[in-house]
């Protein structure tokens, strides 16, 4: 016994076929609209003139192995990392800042070298921890 289908419209079958492919790949597709940019120039005019060229940032590559809390973070009283909203840093870290709170600058490069020494103390692979690795001159 076979059971077979009729539509009484050419292709309401395919229609329905691209409705359900559309619908099922939506999430697929969803993550890349809310992300940044898969390079960025880390650039803050709030630094003013910089002593070092700017830092060319991987976004893309950095997201790909590292969860987005460890940069995007918002700590509460007792140091909980408490999410993010994806902010600018400056946001949250003055250049010059008078709480005691760490500056714009350090948070950057506390951030960034602390997470590359602890991913080469892990034998992986890891951007710079000097200046000029990251501070590349072209």
């Amino acid at each position: 016994m076979m059971l077979t289908v009729e539509y009484g419209a050419k292709g309401t079958l395919m229609k329905l076929v691209m409705l359900l492919w559309a619908v099922l790949s939506i999430p697929a597709f969803a993550p890349v609209a809310y992300c940044q940019d898969a390079v960025m120039v880390l650039n803050h005019q709030e630094l003013g003139r910089h002593q070092r060229p700017a830092v060319v940032f991987g976004h893309g590559a950095h997201s790909a192995v590292i969860d987005c809390l460890r940069c995007h973070h918002d700590f509460d009283a007792y140091s909980n990392n408490r999410g993010g909203e994806g902010q600018p840093c400056v946001n949250c870290h003055d250049v010059y800042p008078e709480d005691g709170s760490l500056s714009l600058r350090e948070a950057f490069h506390l951030q960034c070298k602390g997470c590359h020494e602890s991913f080469i103390s892990q034998g992986k692979v890891a951007g710079g921890i000097m200046c000029g690795e990251c501070h590349v001159r072209k």
